[in-house]
């Protein structure tokens, strides 16, 4: 069976005794974006019957819905979901390597460390300040050029800077620069991608240095730091704050990405700010090693975002916007449920960071599920502007990097949410909504909230039980 990508893949079907295709009790839309292990079998009406057509996907696995009482029909990514991102994007295939997504292409991105799919990356808009991080210029020789606007130096006395060479490792690009020689004074070596005046920085302000670092020979004779240096209108450093890293090994240079996030607190006169490697160097020791460098990110954010490469200026990754713009025929206006399974790429600690949420495109009418400014989970009801339900319990506050299932279901007055096999309290008191028009992912009417891999968005055209709630999201 052939959806489009490239590639076939076999449906898997299945028979559930006693269920009844046409009372509507099992989803009516179902989105994969990665292998789901199991199918939720503990739930009658979830599990798929031979009305289903089930199409796997490591990348983006089953695109489903419910069409003239007859069952889930398979369709194709486009037919449900509507996608743009005007720029270029970057994301890992099953390989490992990395990869450019071309303008309004989704990207179902992979664990580079684990091969495992992650599903279909949803990313708010960043810019790399950094204005060339694919090395463009560096010469290799003894002490060699660097990249054009980089600074490699030693405040150690002793040691000998050679730039080996430029290259790709699973598609990223990097620059070894070898430090080598016997110390003569304690000190550290220095990479900075940035001149002093280059990036225009605020105090209050949350930045992001993420670089790719691989130990390519010898051995580190100290500790790794990001150090931070808030500077004035001239360039002079007003503040540096250094913060120890982890120890670059030989593994292979796309598991291996170091971030570090800094507020700046420097006060009114600075200007401009930029974050370097450095490698500290004892006095009086023999030293020689080789520090791969590859595609360092210097971002306005509380967390490292996707790769964005440069070569002369600094770029901006656009926002993907993901949506389901039809809800006929598989919503059901008087009662739902909603259920998603997803991975927060990182968390900013502000309030509506949305997950996937139901609306008629403003922000004043909406039922669905978000983060607020604690990062805890929030399922909401919104009619008119007025937050009529609030279903915060079980209690949870979000963490990146970490798989939830979560659901929220909502009639008249009865709406609650689960998480993870917990059910929360029923909220009594909620109105339905109608004029709704379009399911969102992460986003707060046109604008991108969040940043999440999404793996899975079912929903339900009747308002499931607690029992029912804690079975599809354990």
């Amino acid at each position: 069976m052939s959806f489009g990508f490239g590639f076939s893949l076999p449906a898997i079907l299945r028979k559930v005794a006693g269920y009844d295709p046409f009372n509507q009790s099992g989803p009516t839309l179902d989105l994969v974006f990665a292998g789901v292990a199991t199918d939720l079998d503990s739930l009658g009406g979830y599990t798929l019957t031979t009305d289903f057509i089930v199409p796997q996907y490591q990348i983006a696995a089953q695109y489903t819905v419910w069409e003239n009482g007859m069952g889930l029909v398979s369709k194709s990514f486009s037919d449900i979901i509507t996608f743009t991102r005007a720029s270029t994007a970057t994301y890992f295939d099953s390989a490992g390597v990395l990869q450019s997504a071309a303008n309004n292409v989704p990207r179902f991105d992979y664990n580079p460390a684990t091969l495992a799919a992650q599903g279909l990356l949803i990313e708010e808009q960043r810019t790399n300040s950094i204005r060339n991080n694919t090395m463009v210029g560096a010469v290799a020789g003894t002490p060699g050029t660097p990249p054009t606007n980089w600074n490699i130096v030693s405040s150690a006395s002793g040691l000998t800077r050679e730039i080996v060479g430029t290259g790709t490792e699973n598609g990223i690009t990097y620059v070894d620069i070898r430090w080598s020689g016997t110390s003569t004074s304690a000190g550290s070596t220095r990479t900075t991608a940035t001149t002093t005046a280059e990036v225009a920085a605020l105090t209050g302000q949350t930045w992001t240095i993420s670089n790719y670092l691989k130990l390519a020979g010898g051995n580190f004779p100290g500790a790794l730091s990001i150090v931070w240096q808030e500077r004035d209108s001239g360039g002079t450093p007003v503040l540096t704050v250094s913060t120890t890293i982890g120890t670059p090994t030989a593994a292979a240079l796309n598991t291996q990405r170091y971030f570090d996030t800094k507020t700046l607190s420097g006060g009114a006169s600075v200007a401009y700010v930029t974050a370097r490697v450095d490698v500290d160097i004892p006095d009086a020791t023999v030293v020689d090693f080789t520090l791969r460098i590859g595609l360092p990110q210097l971002e306005q954010g509380a967390f490292a975002t996707s790769v964005i490469p440069t070569t002369t200026t600094a770029l901006t990754r656009a926002a993907d916007v993901a949506s389901v713009n039809t809800l006929s025929p598989w919503y059901n206006a008087s009662q739902g449920t909603l259920f998603m399974e997803f991975v927060w790429e990182g968390l900013k600690s502000v309030a509506g960071q949305r997950i996937a949420v139901i609306d008629d495109g403003s922000t004043s009418n909406y039922w669905g599920t978000l983060a607020t400014s604690s990062n805890a989970m929030q399922g909401a009801v919104v009619v008119s502007g007025t937050t009529e339900a609030v279903n915060s319990t079980p209690a949870t506050t979000y963490a990146a990097n970490t798989l939830y299932k979560q659901a929220l279901a909502l009639e008249l007055n009865n709406s609650a949410s689960a998480v993870n096999g917990t059910a929360g309290v029923v909220d009594t008191s909620v109105s339905v909504l109608s004029g709704l028009t379009t399911l969102r992912l992460a986003a707060s009417s046109s604008t991108v909230t969040s940043n999440i891999w999404f793996r899975r968005i079912t929903y339900y055209p009747r308002r499931l039980s607690q029992a029912e709630l804690e079975a599809i999201t354990s």
